[in-house]
């Protein structure tokens, strides 16, 4: 074959391939789409179905186990500025998150604030099971801890005045003016705020990003991780106790 004839024949090769290899740009001309109703005349795939059944028994099974009882009906409506959920769920989260946070950065929580708007469902009196704790909490709602400064603090302590309304708290007592909404009284694990005193406050990271309008957990001096689900913390709870018990301990009331 003569040289400078295959030479150019490589050449044609090789550009016809880098040419080839080059992505074309696309663009889309229209677009169409058909509506599928999804109803009653839509025929099962007995083949799918067959094949999820054994797991959706089991997972059934797993979520409908009992774990403890309920004497009582537990619900966040049988107070005006607290409920036997919403201090349970505090009382709860606290409980299980506390040893945690210990031994994770050597600092203990100083008090806990859930929000009632997050409760979903009460706890019935009778079996108790994680599926009541799905119902309880449906949300991925993860507990942080954030260290607020004591002005933040009393930023908390005055929404809680104002609005008036059962918020689940622990570690955390104090007294509302009802008509001037200011509280009074305010204590931490028993003892009166402390004016320069950083505060760690255990919620959810959805109320600690603003949340319910509550913007005082925004830009803390430090927001501390526990990748410990709230809905978790109920469901460990369950299974290390045979009995909840719950009662209106009067930490937010109305002054006398």
């Amino acid at each position: 074959m003569n040289t400078t004839f295959g030479k150019v024949i490589f050449g044609l090769l090789i550009s016809s391939i880098i040419y080839s290899c080059k992505q074309q740009p696309i663009s889309v001309s229209r677009i169409t789409a058909t509506q599928q109703k999804i109803d009653s005349t839509v025929v099962a795939d007995t083949s799918i179905d067959s094949f999820i059944a054994p797991f959706r028994a089991h997972l059934n099974e797993t979520l409908d186990a009992t774990l403890c009882i309920a004497t009582i009906n537990i619900t966040k409506f049988d107070g005006k500025l607290e409920s036997t959920l919403g201090n349970l769920m505090a009382d709860i989260s606290l409980h299980q998150t506390q040893p945690i946070f210990k031994k994770r950065y050597s600092k203990n929580i100083d008090f806990v604030l859930l929000n009632h708007g997050g409760i979903r469902a009460p706890i019935n009196k009778g079996s108790v099971t994680a599926r009541t704790a799905f119902e309880v909490m449906p949300f991925e709602n993860e507990l942080v801890v954030a260290e607020l400064s004591y002005e933040k603090t009393k930023a908390l302590i005055s929404y809680l005045a104002e609005r008036q309304q059962a918020h689940p708290i622990a570690n955390l007592k104090l007294q509302i003016l009802k008509d001037a909404k200011k509280a009074t009284k305010v204590t931490v694990n028993g003892q009166p705020l402390q004016e320069g005193k950083n505060y760690f406050v255990l919620t959810t990271d959805y109320l600690q990003q603003g949340g319910d309008s509550m913007n005082f957990f925004k830009d803390p001096i430090q927001i501390y991780k526990t990748e410990y689900k709230l809905r978790n913390t109920l469901i460990d709870y369950f299974k290390s106790v045979d009995t909840v018990h719950v009662q209106l301990d009067k930490r937010m009331r109305y002054a006398e």
